[in-house]
């Protein structure tokens, strides 16, 4: 299914065509325009990238589109990448459509939109007003690095009568803002980073371990390759599990699934970083990041280590591993990502803030509540009213998705 192209008008008046495509072969036909816009965009990162998003997409048809911006001459100077959900409204006793950043069907650490330099303000104002007139009921975008683009885009929806809130996202108990995102700022030399960024008393413990155990062979650190992918990745989910696993109860095993998804794609298009520490045939501990080589950062995304050893260090270890080898690899940032956890700014970190905001459309009607690409998911929600004995909600489902298909 593939939505009609529509001509807008920008802020300068020049004419803007806004297609919404959502079929692979439609992505897939995107690919040369898009690798040249996010090598074009100062802005972009690993996940807004095409290679990302097609490991994001596969696999999930009817989940996701994106708002494509052309200008008159056919080049394309916007992109914004939505995930679909189906939601029942209870009040309305309806389907209705949410929408997320598109790059969070794969927990993309960062969200936001490509944009042409200099084309920012006519390519989001020209989405977001051709967004406006699509169904949805809400959008929710979190995780959004750019500050300015956020705002552009946000300030059209608002324009075209959609209201918007930016809002606070607190965790662990209102302990953790994950909004903040520590990065380290990285030197050309491991040992200049140590001086300036770390603590005396840090440098000495990391010291010590490294005489005791890394120089002596005693401890060792391997990276995953093809062949120990599925073998090192098995390690640290193994380990995350047991360290969360009382904390998440049953949510456990669809996090660690997703994790898994998130790296192996990742592994896929040559972005994985995973060092694993191991004391002889023993791992100890991993971690698992994604690493966007075009501008240069890491970013660490989780760890998880043998709760049952007596090796205290085994986190920073490997952190300190880490990031000697971001340095070597000519990188400039390492990033800790989403939350302000103590630990974090130990290695010199300083946050960087990101925006989440919600979207809601203010006028609700029976066309523009509900998309008809998310009819597959909707009539799967549909059967399972029907076998739980829900008949008056079935019935009211089955009214709406035959107005729908009419």
């Amino acid at each position: 299914m593939k939505h009609d192209v529509v001509t807008t008008g920008n802020a300068a008046g020049a004419d803007l065509a806004v297609e919404v495509v959502d079929t692979q072969p439609g992505f897939a036909a995107l690919k040369d325009a898009w690798q040249a816009l996010e090598a074009r965009d100062p802005e972009g990162t690993v996940f807004l990238s095409w290679a990302w998003l097609n490991q994001a997409f596969a696999d999930q048809l009817y989940r996701w589109s994106v708002l494509v911006v052309r200008d008159g001459g056919g080049d394309v100077i916007c992109l914004v990448p939505l995930k679909y959900r189906v939601h029942w409204g209870g009040s309305r006793q309806e389907f209705q459509t949410q929408l997320q950043a598109g790059g969070r069907l794969l927990w993309s650490e960062y969200t936001g939109f490509l944009c042409a330099p200099g084309r920012e303000r006519a390519g989001l104002e020209a989405a977001a007003h051709h967004l406006a007139t699509m169904p949805w009921i809400t959008l929710s975008m979190r995780y959004v690095a750019q500050q300015g683009r956020c705002r552009i885009f946000t300030d059209a929806l608002e324009q075209a009568g959609i209201a918007v809130r930016y809002q606070p996202y607190m965790i662990n108990r209102g302990e953790t803002d994950n909004l903040k995102c520590p990065q380290v700022t990285l030197p050309d030399d491991f040992d200049a980073y140590l001086a300036a960024s770390v603590s005396r008393n840090k440098r000495q413990q990391y010291n010590r371990f490294r005489r005791k155990h890394l120089d002596t062979g005693d401890y060792r650190i391997t990276h995953a390759t093809e062949e120990t992918l599925e073998a090192d990745l098995d390690t640290l989910m193994r380990f995350w599990a047991d360290t969360w696993g009382d904390k998440k109860g049953r949510q456990t095993e669809g996090i660690v699934a997703q994790y898994r998804r998130m790296l192996t794609a990742a592994a896929h298009i040559d972005s994985l970083f995973l060092p694993v520490l191991w004391q002889g045939d023993r791992p100890l501990g991993a971690l698992g990041h994604v690493v966007d080589r075009r501008r240069g950062a890491v970013h660490f995304i989780m760890v998880g280590r043998d709760q049952t050893a007596e090796e205290p260090f085994v986190g920073a270890a490997l952190h300190y591993h880490a990031i000697a080898w971001a340095i070597d690899q000519g990188f400039g940032c390492y990033d800790f990502s989403h939350g302000n956890e103590a630990y974090k700014y130990s290695y010199g970190a300083k946050d960087i803030d990101v925006l989440f905001f919600k979207a809601r459309r203010r006028e609700l009607t029976e066309d523009n509540v509900f998309d008809s690409l998310c009819l597959g998911a909707a009539l799967t929600r549909l059967q399972g009213f029907i076998e739980e004995g829900r008949t008056e909600r079935a019935a009211r489902a089955c009214a709406q998705l035959a107005r729908t298909m009419s």
